[in-house]
């Protein structure tokens, strides 16, 4: 069992602490030994090394970062008409600008929808590429193709479905003979299918026989002589060949008039800094009536002038494609 120490034990330590403190103090005092300064070394650093400055991104629209513009050209294009339009554009906005041509529109909008923020590409599609493209997103309309001067002056096309006397509506084509000018024809196929499938027809099943004319004079003929019993044509021409014609007039009758096809929109990718489009569409629009390079911008879009475009006003248009019920987001294809 634990048990406390003796009081003497307690007193013997006092005791001894005591002589301890009383030696120290009887030893004569030691001078203090001065010990020499160490001398403070200086541990030298690495000498840094400059790290290699990392690349700038060229803005797009300058030097070697050229911003892309695809064009389907509606006409043949000479050698010198490209670098000619290049050379105009940088002169005049300090922006460099690549013209790439396509064969088809479907070249344009794939271009236009697979567009990045490092590169982003303006492209100029025609009414139905422009569907597509708004449908998926790929961009916004910027400017348009305008034809014909005055009161003649035009931003696009129509169709009109002429018919054989006895045919008024559309949907009484079901069973019927319907004529066009090939099955890619914008006017008399592509966009009365649309009208047929915005009545509930398939364009394909439903017409009994579809047959093919060269010319639009020869459909006219052929509805006029009953060898068919529809068809379509530009609706501009509609007066001269139909209604301003006695004997046609007496035998052939307009049907439906299509919404208006845009010749050709200006549609840029959301990355185009809003400063960067002014300029372009400024440039664009004084292109169109500078005195010589007016002609060679000619080549590419059939302008007679180009104006300025929003959505909105090209909301007719959409509309009449969404109402025959056509997936926009395919029509590119």
């Amino acid at each position: 069992m634990f048990q406390l120490k003796p009081f003497a034990s307690i007193g013997s330590a006092r005791l001894l602490l005591t002589t301890v403190i009383l030696l120290t103090a009887a030893c004569r005092p030691q001078a203090a030994v001065v010990q020499p300064t160490a001398v403070i070394t200086l541990t030298p650093l690495p000498r840094s090394t400059p790290l290699p400055s990392l690349p700038t991104a060229v803005p797009v629209g300058q030097g070697d970062n050229p911003l892309r513009l695809i064009i389907h050209p509606v006409n043949e294009v000479s050698e010198d008409t490209v670098s000619d339009l290049e050379t105009a554009i940088e002169d005049r906005t300090d922006l460099t600008v690549k013209i790439e041509l396509v064969d088809s529109d479907a070249e344009a909008l794939t271009a236009l929808c697979t567009s990045t923020p490092e590169q982003p590409v303006l492209a100029w599609l025609r009414g139905m590429a422009y569907a597509a493209a708004n449908a998926n997103n790929c961009g916004q309309p910027q400017l348009r193709v305008a034809r014909g001067t005055g009161s003649n002056a035009a931003t696009g096309e129509a169709s009109t479905v002429i018919a054989r006397r006895g045919i008024d509506a559309l949907s009484a084509i079901d069973g019927r003979i319907f004529c066009r000018i090939s099955s890619t024809d914008l006017i008399s196929w592509l966009v009365p299918s649309l009208m047929m499938e915005a009545v509930g027809l398939s364009p394909i099943e439903d017409p009994q026989t579809i047959r093919d004319y060269e010319t639009p004079e020869e459909m006219v003929k052929a509805v006029s002589s009953s060898a068919c019993d529809a068809a379509a044509i530009v609706d501009s021409s509609v007066a001269e060949r139909v209604t301003d014609d006695e004997a046609v007039a007496a035998r052939v009758t307009t049907v439906l008039t299509s919404a208006e096809i845009p010749y050709a929109v200006l549609t840029a990718s959301s990355d185009i800094s809003l400063d960067t489009l002014t300029a372009l569409n400024d440039e664009f629009i004084r292109l169109s009536r500078d005195r010589q390079l007016r002609v060679q911008l000619k080549e590419l879009l059939g302008q007679d002038a180009l104006q300025e475009v929003t959505a909105e006003d090209l909301q007719p248009f959409l509309e009449f494609i969404e109402s025959s019920g056509q997936d926009l987001t395919q029509l590119g294809n």
